[in-house]
C-alpha cells in the first residue's frame, strides 16, 4: 500500500513559497493581508473547485494560519464544508496538504512511526519508519486533523507538543528531536469545541484537555450557507439546470 510518505519526499523538502499575494487578489475578500503562495503545484496540492464559495470570516482565519504560522481550528455542524474550506484555500495557494481523519483506529504509532522489518542487500533488517506527523512537520505541508474531537486521548497528547509555536517533535525511540519546517502549518476541524457532545448529534466525540485547546491560536465557526447561495452553487456545478 502506498501513502503520502512514499511520494517525492525530496521535491517537497526543497519547496518554498515564491511570492506573497493579498487575500483580495486571491479570494476577492476586502483585506490587505498577504499570504505566501507556491508557484509549483505538487501532487499533494488539492484540486481547485471553481464553484466553491468562500465564507469571508473563515477564509481570513485560515489565511492567517498560512500567513503567520498560527494553529487554526474550524468548528461547525456536519456538512458545512469545514475540511473543504481549508482544502480550497490551500488549492489556490498551491500549498501541499494532507488530511488525517482522527477516528478510533488512528493510533499513536500511526502518527509517530514504528520499527519495521525491511530488505536491504538481500537481508532482513529492522528500520524505523516515520509516521505521518514527523514526515509532515519536516516539509511545507498543511496538515489537517479532521474530526479532531473524536481522537483517542493517547493520540491527542502526541499532537499537543506540536501545537506550540515552532513546536518540536521528540522521537523517544530514536533519541531525536525534529524541528518543524518553517512552512509547516497545522489545522483541525471539529463538530464541538472540546466540550464533548450534549446534543446527541455527535455521539463518539470526546472532551478535549483544556490545556490543549488553549494552544489553538484561532478558533472560527463555519455555519451553513443561505439557501440562495447553495442554489447558486448547485447551478454552477450543473449548468444545464
Amino acid at each position: 500500500m502506498t501513502s503520502p510518505l512514499d511520494a517525492t519526499p525530496d521535491a517537497l523538502l526543497t519547496m518554498e513559497p515564491h511570492r506573497r499575494a493579498t487575500v483580495r487578489e486571491v479570494f476577492g475578500i476586502d483585506s490587505d493581508m498577504t499570504v505566501p503562495m507556491f508557484d509549483e503545484r505538487d501532487s499533494h496540492v488539492p484540486d481547485i473547485d471553481d464553484a466553491y464559495r468562500f465564507d469571508p470570516q473563515t477564509t481570513l482565519a485560515i489565511c492567517a494560519g498560512f500567513a503567520f504560522d498560527r494553529r487554526v481550528m474550524v468548528q461547525g455542524y456536519h456538512g458545512t464544508g469545514k475540511s473543504t474550506h481549508i482544502e480550497q484555500v490551500a488549492a489556490r495557494l498551491n500549498w501541499p496538504m494532507v488530511r488525517v481523519n482522527l477516528d478510533a483506529h488512528v493510533s499513536r504509532i500511526d502518527l509517530v512511526g514504528k520499527d519495521a522489518i525491511v530488505l536491504k542487500d538481500g537481508k532482513q533488517v529492522t528500520e524505523f519508519r516515520e509516521g505521518m506527523l514527523p514526515w509532515a512537520i519536516q516539509r511545507p505541508i498543511a496538515l489537517v486533523f479532521d474530526e479532531y474531537d473524536a481522537g483517542r486521548p493517547d493520540v491527542m497528547f502526541v499532537i499537543q507538543r506540536v501545537l506550540e509555536a515552532q513546536g518540536r517533535l521528540t522521537l523517544l525511540d530514536q533519541n531525536r528531536v525534529i524541528r518543524p519546517n518553517k512552512f509547516f502549518r497545522l489545522f483541525a476541524t471539529t463538530n464541538t469545541i472540546g466540550l464533548g457532545d450534549t446534543s446527541g448529534l455527535y455521539h463518539g466525540t470526546q472532551q478535549i484537555n483544556q490545556g490543549q485547546m488553549d494552544r489553538w491560536n484561532i478558533v472560527t465557526t463555519l455555519n451553513y450557507l443561505d439557501h440562495d447561495v447553495e442554489a447558486e452553487i448547485v447551478a454552477a456545478k450543473v449548468p444545464e439546470w
